[in-house]
């Protein structure tokens, strides 16, 4: 399963956890009901989301299945 998820665990153990928040907020009808209590919920989970991936990465992890081409010298 390696070869088919790339990526840490915890990476997509976040995403899960932000579809079924995606999910509760949906059956509840924030988005329309409470539209500034939606707008929080998805810009906290957005920045969460971005901060644990860029702050979980470490040189020399395999982010793609095919090696990006080294940039010429332009």
């Amino acid at each position: 399963m390696r070869e088919i998820f790339l990526g840490k665990a915890r990476h997509w153990l976040l995403l899960v956890v932000v579809a079924v928040c995606f999910f509760l907020t949906g059956i509840y009808h924030l988005h329309v009901s409470q539209f500034n209590i939606f707008v929080s919920i998805t810009m906290v989970m957005a920045v969460m989301l971005v901060f644990s991936v860029i702050l979980d990465y470490r040189p020399g992890d395999r982010i793609t299945r095919e090696d990006l081409p080294e940039p010429d010298g332009d």
